[in-house]
C-alpha cells in the first residue's frame, strides 16, 4: 500500500490495495490516511455492489430511505448517478452535486463518509471538485471566527426554498414529489468539530444552508455569501478527473464538493454511491 498526496489542499491516491480483501491492519492504515487527507482515491477497483457495501460499512451504518429514486435493484444502499438514457428515461441521477455542498447536511444526522465508484467515465467532462473546509475555517480572521463561533446554520432539503439553487431539470416536472418529502429542517453549528480529529471546520454550504438561526435575512444573507465565497478559494480545492474503476471516499465534516458536469456527448458517466452516517454535528 502506497499513499501519495494529490494536492496541497487535500486528497491522496492509494495504490497497491484491493478493497475486496483487506485485513484489519491494512484497514487501520486506510483509516489513518483518511483522517490525514480527507479524500482517498483507490485506483482500478472492480467492486460488486456487495463488496462496495461491505467496504463502506466498515466506516459506519449506510444511509438508506425507501423513497430514494435511482437505487440499484435489490440494493437500496446504492444510488446510481448516471447520464445514460434507456428508452428516453435516465438510469440514474444526472446532475447530482451540481451546487457546492456536504452530503446530507439537511439531516439531523448527516453523512460522515461518501463512497463513489466509477463504473463508466466520459472522455471529457464529469469531473468532481472538493474544497477543504478545515482550511476555510483556519484562514478566517480572528474577528470572523469570534462572530460565527456560536451561530447555527439552517439546512434545508427542498431546493425550491433556496435562492442559491435551482430545481434540477431532471425533476422539473415532479418537483413536488421529489422535493416535497417531509424532511424537517436541520440546524447545525456553523463551526463544527470533527468527530475524530476534533478540528474545526466551516460547516455550511450554498446548496443546503438558507439562513442563520435567530438572525434576520438582511444580516444573515450577506454573511453567508461572504463565507460561501471564502470556502471555495482556489488554494483550498482539488479537482478530480475520473478514471474507470476509481473508488473515491471523502470525509463530509471537513469537505464540500461539487459535480462539474459538462460531459461531452456521447460520453457516459455511470457511478455507484453509498453514504455512511456519522454523528450529530457539535
Amino acid at each position: 500500500m502506497k499513499v501519495t498526496p494529490l494536492s496541497d489542499a487535500l486528497g491522496a491516491e492509494v495504490i497497491g490495495i484491493d478493497l475486496t480483501s483487506i485485513d484489519d491492519p491494512v484497514f487501520d492504515e486506510i483509516h489513518e490516511a483518511f483522517l490525514e487527507y480527507q479524500l482517498l482515491v483507490f485506483r482500478d477497483q472492480d467492486l460488486t455492489p456487495d463488496a462496495h457495501i461491505a467496504f463502506s460499512e466498515r466506516f459506519g451504518p449506510i444511509e438508506t430511505r425507501p423513497d430514494r429514486p435511482f437505487t440499484l435493484p435489490n440494493y437500496p444502499e446504492v444510488t446510481v448517478l448516471s447520464n445514460r438514457l434507456v428508452d428516453g428515461e435516465p438510469m440514474g441521477v444526472i446532475s447530482a452535486g451540481d451546487f457546492w455542498h456536504t452530503d446530507l447536511s439537511f439531516s439531523e444526522i448527516p453523512c460522515r463518509a461518501t463512497f463513489l465508484h466509477a463504473r463508466e467515465v466520459a472522455e471529457e467532462g464529469g469531473d468532481t471538485e472538493w474544497s477543504n473546509i478545515y482550511t476555510a475555517y483556519d484562514t478566517l480572521s480572528a474577528e470572523m471566527k469570534e462572530r460565527i463561533a456560536d451561530l447555527k446554520g439552517i439546512h434545508v432539503f427542498d431546493r425550491r426554498r433556496n435562492k442559491r439553487a435551482q430545481v434540477d431539470t431532471q425533476f422539473a416536472n415532479k418537483a413536488d414529489e421529489v422535493y416535497g418529502i417531509p424532511i424537517p429542517d436541520a440546524v447545525h453549528p456553523m463551526v463544527r468539530h470533527h468527530p475524530e480529529t476534533g478540528r474545526k471546520s466551516l460547516y455550511i454550504s450554498p446548496r443546503f444552508v438558507v439562513g442563520i438561526e435567530g438572525m434576520g435575512g438582511d444580516e444573515a444573507q450577506p454573511l453567508l455569501d461572504e463565507l460561501f465565497a471564502h470556502q471555495i478559494r482556489a488554494e483550498f480545492r482539488y479537482r478530480h478527473k475520473w478514471q474507470h474503476g476509481d473508488l473515491l471516499m471523502w470525509d463530509n465534516p471537513c469537505l464540500i464538493h461539487i459535480g462539474r458536469g459538462a460531459i461531452k456527448p456521447p460520453g457516459i458517466r455511470h457511478m455507484h454511491r453509498t453514504m455512511v452516517l456519522g454523528d450529530r454535528p457539535h
